[in-house]
């Protein structure tokens, strides 16, 4: 742990602090995916930090307070004592002991957890703690609804864990808040609509992704709740697991199992949700984006890391997304089948010209507009000669003179956002089912290349989640680090590219 600060170059003053407990995808536990969030501009006020995933939380700010405390804390350094250098610099800290500084921070300043997923090296050290640092009122599980649902019926259930919700007669100390995807348009003004006020000084709006398919017979994990976007299930794959790339599923039974459905049999498989937040200081606009795992969309049954680059090109076309965390669990020498669900760099590299193709696009979006306006108007123009000159048989007039026929909407007719001619669906874990036909005939996304150099110039992208080998020779970080750089050199995107590493903290 460096207990270091990795400040942003440039003029603009810092507006978010990003804590990063644990950096790591496994398989050591002590440093598994967790962050912690907040706004500058709140200090280090009660419920000011947000907690995003939480596989370690308690054992890492406790030793952040270990290697940051000054020597002598409580005989040679009076308390109170505000620290002066590390991650919680400006904190007042009111004893010598580590931990128990550790359980102060938990308690009272952090009211609540941003979960991407259930997966258990990112919920395992809140499921501990809760129980107990119980405080005044209960924290906040947030996610999407799927989410919620699994820690309902596999975690706190009072088999695996107590119930400690407020729920089904729980214990109260968790209440549980799901998060409408995509943000809700009822939230917010301006810039911040949509974004929900998560605590003081900070916005969160949330997008689901994919984190692989499963193949298994059973009803799958989570909710049938639907995000605002609706759902369905990822189903129906007429080969092994390894015959889909990224697969999360282990091998073992046989690939495919055949579920009645309506009288008739049908080979199913689910696409496992995953999720991204946008988190905003509200006082200055700034954002950063940080993803939970996540496959990429060129191999995946569900691709939908598209329409989140096309969400962040705005906002990095302006200068107000300052970091994106993403993952990067393996290094090149990892096969596309035993991905599991997650990226290596090569697919990083992949996703960030993806995103710069985004930010091309939304650079040049004023054009574009001016150019829409004007293929509308000869639109017009041709349709007013059509209905002077009368349309032909079967054809369908326009309700009035001076309108023209609707197009079609489909899935990808978001307002902003141009159809491409791919229609990606989006799923909840629980996914419903997609027959057979409709994987075979499913489309990925083709993205252009970047037209330009540098389009991604003063973007920092924090790699977490990279999981360690424990064998002599390369650490899998440096590996995947050179190989992250020797893409950028070939592609020229412009960002910069670092690992994270447990108990650093990021300005931003």
């Amino acid at each position: 742990m460096s207990g270091r600060v990795e400040g942003e170059n440039g003029e603009r003053a810092p507006a978010i602090q990003v804590i990063v407990l644990g950096a790591g995808g496994g398989p050591q536990e002590h440093n598994v995916t967790a962050l912690l969030i907040r706004s500058l501009h709140t200090g280090w006020s009660k419920g000011s930090v947000i907690a995003l995933d939480a596989g370690v939380h308690l054992s890492s700010i406790t030793r952040i307070f270990e290697e940051t405390q000054p020597p002598g804390l409580g005989t040679a350094v009076a308390l109170p004592h505000t620290l002066e250098t590390g991650p919680f610099a400006g904190l007042e800290v009111a004893s010598a002991s580590a931990a128990t500084n550790a359980g102060y921070v938990t308690r009272h300043l952090i009211d609540t957890f941003l979960i991407t997923h259930p997966h258990l090296d990112h919920i395992s050290g809140f499921v501990i703690n809760t129980a107990g640092l119980p405080g005044a009122r209960p924290k906040r599980l947030a996610g999407l609804p799927s989410t919620i649902s699994a820690f309902k019926q596999h975690i706190f259930n009072n088999v695996i864990w107590p119930n400690l919700s407020d729920e089904n007669n729980g214990a109260g100390l968790v209440t549980y808040m799901r998060l409408v995807e995509g943000g809700s348009p009822a939230l917010g003004e301006g810039e911040g609509k949509g974004y929900l006020e998560i605590t003081d000084g900070l916005g969160v709006k949330l997008f689901s992704v994919s984190h692989g398919h499963c193949i298994e017979r059973h009803p799958h994990r989570g909710s049938s709740a639907s995000s605002r976007f609706g759902s369905f299930d990822a189903s129906s794959l007429a080969a092994s697991p390894r015959a889909a790339p990224g697969s999360t599923a282990a091998s073992g039974p046989p690939p495919l199992f055949r579920n009645s459905v309506a009288g008739q049999e049908k080979e199913s498989i689910c696409v496992y949700d995953s999720s991204a937040y946008f988190i905003r200081d509200n006082a200055t606009g700034r954002e950063v984006l940080i993803f939970g795992d996540v496959e990429p969309d060129s191999i995946s049954l569900s691709p939908r890391n598209l329409g989140i680059w096309q969400e962040a090109a705005p906002r990095i076309a302006s200068g107000s997304l300052a970091a994106i965390f993403i993952e990067c669990s393996y290094d090149n020498s990892q096969t596309d089948d035993c991905l599991f669900g997650h990226l290596t760099p090569r697919y990083v590299i992949r996703e960030m010209q993806a995103l710069a193709s985004a930010v091309e696009m939304a650079r040049q979006a004023p054009a574009r507009l001016e150019l829409t306006k004007k293929r509308k108007r000869d639109t017009v123009d041709a349709s007013r000669k059509a209905e002077g000159a009368g349309a032909s048989e079967g054809d369908d007039h326009p309700v009035s003179p001076k309108s023209t026929r609707p197009a079609k909407k489909g899935p990808s007719s978001l307002p902003g956002v141009e159809h491409n001619g791919v229609d990606t669906p989006r799923i909840v874990t629980p996914t419903a089912e997609l027959s057979l036909r409709d994987y075979e005939t499913r489309t990925v996304p083709i993205v252009q290349a970047p037209q330009f150099a540098n389009v991604l110039q003063g973007l920092k992208v924090v790699i977490i989640h990279v999981k360690d080998k424990l064998v002599d020779g390369e650490a899998p970080r440096d590996a995947i680090l050179a190989q992250l750089l020797e893409g950028e050199k070939e592609v020229q995107l412009g960002c910069e590219f670092v690992i994270s590493s447990s108990g650093q903290s990021f300005l931003l």
